[in-house]
């Protein structure tokens, strides 16, 4: 343990005193709270005296207790080793501090330094090195290609694992990417992949057609049990033709397989089942609970990154850290840069189908309904960065706003739905929003007699379907990547999604019927008409009751370049430069 955790150990104790500036102590005592021997704590404490943090008295005669002083306040004394916690790149011992029972005003303090501690930063003093340091409030849940369903989660794949193809969303075109060509028989049924040689991934083994079959079976492995596996069903055979051809058959003709292969749960891992090993232009240096470390992969089959290193590092849930775009200090920081948009996909509700309870009365749902009256809810809370949604899509929703609700409505639905006083549990991620449109809703819901229990779960047990299995309704959102007819059929076939697990029976069969048709339909116009359908049926069956969208913001230095946001509110971290200062 280093000298500064051992004296941060020491400065916290007596916290149910107030942590007292000075203290009678034995060194046998002080042996028991630092875990040491008595002849360590003697060096600890003269070294602790050097760094001039403490001042140690012994007492005369056996058995006597010492004096021990601090000599600034903890305010100072906790503050000057944080910042030497941050400045020797020990993040890891400044975020647990971070989580002591620390007075406010010094917490506020050193929330201020770790902020300034975040974004764009030379690695070493006078280095080039360009490193960016993000910071995350919970703890990232997988990096798995063929499990990742969270959007952070996905932009960080994105930036490890490569895919045979690419789709350009503003184009509507498919761009070779792994695969330098491919070919769609004329049947439609047999497509064929030819891949670029010289591909390596970053444990520097070539990338050849037997990856690309390993990948595929990997999602089809029932003992893997990808929540993606439904986009492996369209497929009969494939077959490596040799090292650098592949040929996928369809039991069907469907451009929709295209975007399948685009997708990240199609991204190439190695046959060898190496894991976090991908053929990005990031690799993986470090990954655990505190922090995510990528590394730039100069072997990069296209041009490589600007960033040398990308750090995402979890701090405690009320830290007030979100500078993702910060430059180093003496570069310019004029920050006139900004990207404004309004988030596709929304929050919502639905209810649990699989479980025999109130919520399949259609009465029921429809009061449920008229008491999540959102524009009521983002007025009372103050939440200015939301927009009511009537739809998954912005546009949408702003060209068709909420209808008129009212607590009367909801009170005699919940009257005509054989409704008894049971209690209703209602699940939602354990975040702070989430939270708060919940308790807003139970408050509102004892006004009419309907008994709400909040249930919250940390995001991490997401994938576990026991988590929610018990829950008659669920809070959740859902955020679309650009292909946004590919993650409109995502949001209803992925296995981790809440509709896909909540729908059942008759409006499952129906909903999933649609579906299907969208996947095969390959005029843009009719994929637009099915979508809107399935959002009707949903909506006047009150099955998916939409929420809000989420107004996002990002602002930049000028002096940043290449910044352009996708739909997570995330920028290409490969393309990112920073334009030094030429003045002279």
């Amino acid at each position: 343990m280093k000298l500064v955790n051992y004296f941060v150990n020491l400065r916290l104790y007596q916290k149910e005193n107030n942590l007292p500036d000075s203290f009678h102590i034995t060194i046998h005592e002080l042996g028991e709270i630092l875990c040491c021997s008595e002849r360590n704590i003697k060096l600890l404490l003269k070294r602790m005296s050097g760094e001039n943090w403490l001042k140690w008295q012994p007492g005369r005669g056996r058995g006597h207790k010492s004096a021990l002083t601090f000599t600034k306040d903890i305010r100072m004394s906790l503050v000057e080793v944080f910042q030497i916690m941050l400045e020797k790149e020990e993040l890891t011992e400044a975020i647990e501090l971070l989580k002591e029972n620390l007075p406010e005003e010094i917490k506020e303090e050193m929330h201020h330094l770790l902020n300034s501690h975040f974004g764009y930063q030379d690695k070493e003093s006078g280095t080039t090195r360009d490193v960016l340091k993000i910071p995350m409030t919970r703890k990232l849940s997988t990096l798995d290609p063929a499990f990742v369903s969270v959007s952070s989660e996905s932009h960080f794949a994105r930036q490890i694992y490569d895919t045979l193809l690419q789709y350009d969303e503003v184009e509507k075109r498919f761009q070779p990417h792994l695969a330098h060509s491919y070919d769609v028989a004329e049947d439609g049924k047999v497509i064929t992949f030819y891949l670029r040689k010289g591909i390596m991934f970053h444990n520097s083994k070539p990338m050849t057609a037997k990856d690309v079959l390993y990948t595929f079976q990997r999602l089809t492995n029932q003992e893997i049990n990808s929540p993606c596996q439904w986009q492996t069903a369209l497929v009969l055979e494939v077959k490596c033709l040799d090292s650098y051809t592949i040929q996928f058959f369809l039991k069907r003709r469907t451009r929709m397989f295209l975007h399948f292969i685009s997708s990240i749960s199609m991204a190439i891992v190695p046959d060898d089942g190496t894991k976090w090993i991908g053929t990005g232009p990031f690799s993986v240096g470090t990954f655990t609970d505190d922090v995510l470390i990528l590394e730039t992969f100069l072997d990069y089959f296209k041009e490589r990154a600007w960033l040398d290193q990308i750090e995402i590092w979890r701090i405690p849930a009320n830290s007030k850290v979100d500078l993702h775009y910060e430059l180093p200090e003496g570069k310019d920081n004029t920050r006139d840069g900004a990207v404004d948009f309004l988030q596709v996909g929304s929050n919502y509700i639905t209810f649990n189908l699989n479980k025999k309870s109130i919520v399949h009365d259609w009465e029921f749902r429809n009061a449920v309904y008229h008491l999540f009256d959102i524009e009521k809810m983002i007025r009372e809370l103050g939440k200015d960065r939301l927009l009511a949604a009537t739809s998954l899509f912005p546009e949408k929703s702003l060209k068709h706003p909420p209808a008129q609700k009212s607590l009367q409505q909801a009170f005699a639905s919940l009257e005509s739905s054989g409704y008894r006083g049971e209690t209703i549990k209602i699940s939602f991620f354990d975040m702070k929003f989430s939270h708060e449109d919940a308790s807003w809703l139970q408050e509102r819901a004892e006004k009419i007699g309907l008994k709400l229990e909040l249930h919250p779960f940390p995001l991490n047990d997401y994938y576990k379907e026991h988590v929610t299995a018990d829950s008659d309704m669920i809070i959740m959102g859902e955020m679309f990547e650009n292909n946004v007819v590919l993650a409109f059929i995502n949001f209803f076939k992925h296995k981790a999604s809440f509709v896909n697990r909540f729908l059942a029976g008759e409006e499952e069969a129906y909903v999933q019927q649609l579906v299907d048709c969208l996947m095969d339909e390959e005029d843009e116009r009719i994929q637009y008409e099915i979508m809107d359908e399935i959002e009707q049926y949903l909506y006047e069956k009150r099955l998916l009751l939409n929420s809000y969208h989420i107004y996002r913001k990002k602002s930049f230095p000028l002096s940043l370049k290449n910044v352009s946001m996708n739909s997570f509110g995330w920028a290409d971290f490969r393309k990112l430069w920073v334009k030094p200062d030429l003045k002279r």
